[in-house]
């Protein structure tokens, strides 16, 4: 009798704790997706549309890639605090902008690049530095091609604008890159906000394994 009822309590405990999880989920769903909405809708309200059609047609479409970037923040593994109320990470900032080493890049990018791999990318000029998130697209023998920033090299060094170089993935540039680090005259400063796009890229980075990006359920 006793270790029925050992076992009965185990039981709940379960259950309590698969109801706290599902809940603690379904709010933090809940609130990055109110976040991603009000970001949206105002980063919209600022942009030029040539037609109203066009602007339906990215108001249609914010659900699907909200609800998608939400699920897959939520799945994906992540070492990096995630902020629910203000849809984003948090890390602390290195005191300097990660450092480029062309050669190093080159091994890497010579052997693993293929179209899809997530890339931390620095964009830099004389006063600002920051490092977002890009995808490749299409690669070729001597270089390859970035989704948002061009061709680059195998070295990650820009064949388009001096003020983009592609770093090799690492834990440093990637949390940089996530949490819209900034460095102002080499100094850092006040994170900038991910665009959506920046978020669903972020939530394919497979932590463990930079050269295959996650894949979520859904």
């Amino acid at each position: 009798m006793y270790s029925l009822g050992f076992l009965s309590v185990q039981s709940g405990c379960e259950e309590q704790t698969e109801l706290w999880r599902s809940s603690s989920r379904s709010n933090a769903y809940n609130a990055l997706c109110n976040t991603f909405y009000v970001r949206e809708i105002y980063r919209l309200s600022k942009e030029q549309f040539g037609s109203v059609e066009r602007l339906q047609r990215r108001f249609a479409s914010l659900p699907y890639y909200i609800e998608k970037a939400a699920n897959h923040i939520l799945e994906g593994n992540s070492p990096l605090t995630l902020d629910t109320q203000n849809g984003s990470w948090i890390a602390k900032q290195s005191r300097a902008m990660p450092k480029v080493d062309e050669e190093k890049n080159h091994q890497f990018f010579s052997q693993n690049v293929f179209v899809g791999l997530i890339i931390p990318v620095l964009v830099y000029d004389a006063e600002y530095s920051t490092v977002r998130i890009d995808s490749v697209d299409e690669v070729t023998s001597s270089g390859f091609h970035c989704n948002q920033f061009g061709w680059v090299a195998m070295s990650g060094s820009s064949q388009e604008n001096t003020g983009i170089q592609v770093l090799k993935p690492s834990k440093a540039a990637f949390s940089a890159a996530c949490c819209g680090h900034v460095w102002l005259l080499s100094r850092a400063t006040t994170p900038r906000v991910l665009t959506l796009r920046e978020m669903l890229l972020a939530a394919r980075i497979n932590w463990q394994d930079f050269k295959r990006p996650f894949i979520t359920q859904k």
